[in-house]
């Protein structure tokens, strides 16, 4: 079987080609200005470089988030015109639980934190051995003093941002991962995928938003005030 997986929920762009029982061929870029021009030219470049055409393509996987609003709409979008274009199933892959596998095998609990914006994180906390231990979580670094008792392996781009705040709320419990942990890699949202395929778990491609995005927080605002 032959997937194609992408994601474009954080500030990476990440394209991959997996054959079920072999190799995989990946391309994972930076973005700075958004997603929209460089997802399609990635996945050109993609096949260009392996022996795959779109043809060959049986399953198109995608990251749901939790991650950017915008990102998110892209990635899904892209993916299921893909899916329509071709006439191949498509399958959805928490963007958080492909962070955590990207670190097995740890000896540690494992807390992947993407920036939220707004000095908040998306997070979820996993046991050592990749199980989640709690919910998709939208919250602000303090609140981690809460969830994060013993020594805990922290990735993900929410790092740069807050590894201060979570060194001093949860001083020697704070481990950080090396920074090529930080970003979801399609190769990982394709093995994921693959095994939820193999347990008729598949999860279907719809974005994972965990918090209302701005412009519904606005009208609820708006809402508050005029009544």
């Amino acid at each position: 079987m032959i997937l194609l997986a992408l994601d474009t929920s954080t500030d990476a762009c990440t394209v991959a080609l997996i054959d079920g029982k072999g190799p995989a061929y990946e391309i994972t870029i930076p973005v700075r200005t958004g997603h929209a021009g460089s997802l399609l030219p990635l996945i050109d470049t993609l096949f260009a470089i392996s022996p795959y055409t779109r043809d060959d393509v049986d399953l198109i996987a995608v990251g749901i988030g939790p991650g950017s609003f915008t990102g998110i709409r892209i990635g899904i979008a892209t993916a299921k015109g893909l899916s329509l274009a071709l006439d191949r199933p498509l399958a959805g892959v928490n963007t958080l639980d492909v962070l955590a596998a990207n670190a097995l095998p740890s000896n540690l609990p494992i807390l992947p934190v993407i920036d939220a914006r707004k000095s908040e994180i998306f997070c979820r906390l996993y046991s050592p051995d990749g199980a989640p231990l709690s919910p998709p979580m939208n919250a602000r670094p303090e609140d981690l003093a809460e969830s994060v008792a013993t020594e805990t392996l922290f990735i993900g781009n929410g790092i740069p941002l807050y590894r201060e705040e979570f060194s001093r709320i949860l001083g020697k419990n704070y481990i950080e991962g090396p920074e090529h942990l930080w970003y979801p890699r399609a190769s990982v949202i394709g093995r994921i995928a693959l095994s939820d395929l193999s347990r008729n778990a598949v999860q279907p491609a719809e974005p994972l938003y965990v918090r209302s995005s701005d412009a519904v927080l606005t009208l609820k605002k708006m809402g508050m005030k005029n009544t």
